[in-house]
């Protein structure tokens, strides 16, 4: 394991926050699709933590960042459930811009709470966030991020699936079971909440 994916292991949440900052290098806009492919061929854990903590901030209430957040995950979930080597991305999401001023004012709030949270995750349980488990936490996460285009009309309304994304992300970026156990079993009340809903 190289050094980068090393510190993705034992800092997640963080790490994942750096990489964004360091690929933005002083513009003032960074698009998603270089954002994404920026985080290389160990990309699919640290793509799932950006997608749940963005949707979980401001930043998922600017107009069409949920849904392409939704598309970045089912493209992934789908690459990782084909066993895709080789990451790949839609070029329509170099049209999706993610301001550094919002990214930094939400980074400043944030990475307290991150740092805190970085410090009690751990390699556990590893059967559970590696090879067949991660063809469950594919085909749950493709369900969740359909759910972004509906709630993401609704202010902080994709929170729920968010976090759940996050949990896979986490997981299987520090090797977690524990918290993808944790998403799965939380994915099942959202299931039940907008089967509800659509009733």
């Amino acid at each position: 394991m190289d050094e980068h994916a090393e510190k993705q292991a034992d800092t997640p949440l963080q790490s994942v926050l750096d990489h964004v900052e360091d690929t933005l290098d002083g513009s003032d806009f960074v698009d998603l699709k270089t954002v994404v492919e920026s985080f290389g061929n160990r990309s699919f854990g640290p793509v799932m933590v950006l997608c749940g903590l963005c949707m979980m901030t401001p930043l998922g209430m600017l107009p069409g960042i949920p849904p392409a957040f939704g598309v970045i995950v089912i493209v992934f979930a789908l690459q990782l459930l084909f066993r895709r080597q080789t990451p790949w991305m839609p070029e329509v999401l170099r049209r999706v811009k993610i301001p550094a001023d919002k990214l930094s004012k939400v980074q400043a709030k944030v990475r307290p709470v991150l740092a805190k949270i970085d410090g009690i995750i751990r390699p556990r349980l590893q059967w559970a966030a590696t090879g067949p488990m991660q063809v469950l936490i594919s085909i749950v996460a493709i369900i969740l991020s359909l759910t972004f285009f509906p709630l993401g009309m609704v202010p902080f309304g994709v929170v729920a699936p968010a976090l759940i994304i996050l949990l896979f992300g986490l997981g299987i970026t520090a090797r977690d079971g524990i918290l993808t156990l944790f998403g799965l079993s939380l994915s099942l009340g959202v299931f039940m909440g907008v089967g509800f809903l659509l009733v």
